[in-house]
């Protein structure tokens, strides 16, 4: 997908009915159209400038594409190490791509790192870590008419500990809003972070929800419950009618992030309840960094995987909302070298997987798509419910759902080896955590 002369460190991917839409590039926004599920692809061109967070930054609807950035960059230290923090500004397009309008900016403390959009109903929603106060806490802000106008922001998950409320992700399907929130509150043990390092309380992995299109919140409450073992990275999906659906990788406990395995927890009835979380791998090496998406009944979850001594990028589907899974499957082609932090995307016949790529010396951005069934309608019985989880958007040609959200992981910023004692073969990937 891309050929720069040096490494790139953001990317993105959505889709609307047919159409895929990628953004990728390391300080500026190159954007990327195909008009039909990825067959042809039409010449990248510059839209911007701007720091691009693998935490979904792009989301599409119908003409509309919404792309966030990070610009106005400063350096701060947190507990951990130095962060290019910097204010959120909005890319949007309303044809498709053709144009687009003037950045927008949305906030202006200059603090804000990872951030997640998602769109469902005529709603925007967005969330963020923030480190304006001089800790993590997690922020949101929604538009409720497809991004014209924005309410005031608001902080929905506050700093407990030294980790604090990080790495927020975002689902949303009519006016159910879901968000999960890799943090260190609650009743954990304590646990590495490295060699030299420990937390108090082990991070974990939670949930928050709205259940009123994001007027209001509830509690945060863990879904792991996984003890001295850090648990995180994680993403959120919805699927059905009322699933939500989080995967997250466990470490082994008592160590510094020590040999992570895939996990999934699933919600049937909208975040009110949690199954006990599921374990998909059980391998050598990491499994970690997931990227998940729901269409209809169906949840499709990748991650990147070093069981065979390199990171490649792996595969898994759920046609029954996250309750079963099918065998995984390799994506990735290349031996011996890097792929990392995949992203997905879903249209109504394939699953689109995008992906940083070490193999011809510097990280590039790798595209692969796999031929699914059609998901069965949404929970209105209509135009069925997609990556985004709207319900109420007009169906496009060839399409049985709406525009769907992308997700992703965080841009790579070298300090996994610091917070986690990442292998010192994984440094030079500049990492996230």
């Amino acid at each position: 997908m891309t050929s720069a002369p040096g490494d790139v460190w953001g990317e993105g991917i959505a889709s609307s009915g047919t159409v895929l839409h990628v953004i990728y590039g390391t300080n500026e926004v190159r954007y990327r159209r195909s008009p039909d599920q990825g067959t042809t692809w039409e010449s990248d061109r510059p839209i911007d400038d701007g720091v691009i967070h693998l935490t979904d930054p792009i989301v599409a609807d119908g003409e509309d594409v919404w792309v966030v950035v990070l610009k106005d960059i400063q350096n701060a230290t947190d507990w951990c190490c130095s962060r290019d923090l910097g204010n959120i500004y909005l890319l949007h397009s309303g044809d498709g791509g053709d144009t687009w309008d003037q950045p927008r900016q949305l906030t202006t403390t200059r603090g804000a790192f990872r951030v997640s959009i998602a769109y469902a109903s005529g709603r925007l929603h967005l969330v963020w870590m923030d480190y304006r106060g001089g800790a993590w806490d997690t922020y949101y802000l929604r538009s409720s008419n497809r991004g014209s106008t924005w309410d005031s922001e608001r902080r929905i998950a506050t700093s407990a500990g030294t980790f604090g409320a990080e790495r927020p992700q975002i689902a949303a399907a009519g006016d159910h809003v879901h968000v999960t929130i890799w943090d260190d509150r609650g009743t954990n043990p304590p646990c590495m972070a490295g060699p030299t390092f420990s937390f108090s309380t082990c991070p974990d992995t939670f949930y928050l929800g709205s259940i009123d299109g994001g007027d209001t919140w509830g509690e945060e409450i863990p879904v792991s419950y996984s003890g001295a073992a850090i648990a995180g990275r994680n993403d959120v999906a919805v699927a059905g009618a009322a699933s939500v659906v989080i995967n997250f990788n466990r470490s082994t406990e008592n160590t510094a992030d020590a040999n992570p395995h895939m996990f999934v927890v699933r919600s049937g009835d909208n975040g009110a309840t949690w199954d006990d979380p599921v374990q998909l791998t059980d391998t050598p090496g990491s499994s970690d960094h997931g990227s998940i998406i729901g269409f209809g009944s169906d949840v499709h979850l990748a991650w990147h995987d070093s069981r065979d001594g390199s990171l490649a990028i792996y595969y898994s589907l759920s046609t029954n909302e996250g309750v079963a899974w099918t065998d995984e499957e390799r994506v990735s082609t290349a031996s011996g070298t890097e792929s990392s932090t995949p992203l997905v995307a879903v249209t109504a016949a394939y699953a689109h997987l995008l992906w940083l790529d070490h193999r011809g010396g510097s990280y590039q951005v790798y595209y692969r798509r796999r031929a699914v069934a059609a998901a069965p309608p949404g929970a209105d019985g209509g135009v069925g419910v997609g990556p985004d989880g709207n319900p109420d958007s007009p169906p496009m040609a060839s399409d049985s759902g709406c525009g769907c959200r992308a997700s992703a992981r965080g841009r790579g910023d070298g300090w996994a080896a610091l917070l986690l004692g990442v292998f010192a073969r994984r440094r030079r990937t500049r990492r996230p955590e």
